[in-house]
């Protein structure tokens, strides 16, 4: 006889019950039996692999688009060495020309951010309108994707900021 006390595991329970109906019906065939969390995980199994397929590409993107942002900061910082240089001559702080990097920078993540913002709640709008249970209005969602966007950003933004800091008055202005 099979008594349930508390909670057991259920893979446990389903063999103990297998072996207690065979031994009452020897010729019992079962077929696929298994717990509801097996089935509920063979279910959702396709829906979570392509939550991954697409975290992937998610993650794949921000990389690149880090990738860019750092890429046209670092070539700003670049063209405006001189610029730079003469700041720092006429005795500007490294940290304010850190600031004056990462504003650029951040500036560039705020456009961004206004436009995929914008392209984001029309995409959320209409899958909102397909599948049962989105919410356009996640504020938690929201708001965690804006500051990882944020963090990336300015982590892109980092090492153009800290060449800029560092640069040599005296070969900028002899440069070009």
């Amino acid at each position: 006889m099979i008594v349930a006390r508390g909670r057991g595991d259920a893979a446990t329970m389903l063999s103990t019950m297998r072996r207690e109906i065979a031994a009452i019906e020897p010729n019992a065939v079962f077929l696929d039996n298994q717990t509801l969390d097996a089935q509920v995980a063979a279910t959702l199994l396709p829906a979570r692999l392509g939550a991954v397929g697409v975290s992937v590409v998610g993650v794949v993107a921000m990389a690149l688009a880090a990738i860019g942002l750092y890429g046209v900061i670092a070539y700003a910082v670049a063209r405006r060495s001189r610029e730079i240089g003469i700041r720092m001559a006429l005795g500007a702080q490294p940290s304010a020309v850190v600031a004056l990097v990462l504003r650029q920078g951040l500036g560039l993540t705020a456009a961004g951010l206004g436009v995929g913002t914008v392209i984001a709640l029309g995409a959320a709008t209409a899958l909102s309108r397909a599948l049962y249970g989105i919410s356009v209005v996640d504020p938690m969602a929201w708001g965690a994707t804006i500051a990882i966007l944020v963090t990336v950003a300015a982590l892109a933004n980092a090492l153009p900021a800290r060449r800029a800091a560092v640069i040599d008055p005296s070969t900028a202005l002899r440069a070009e």
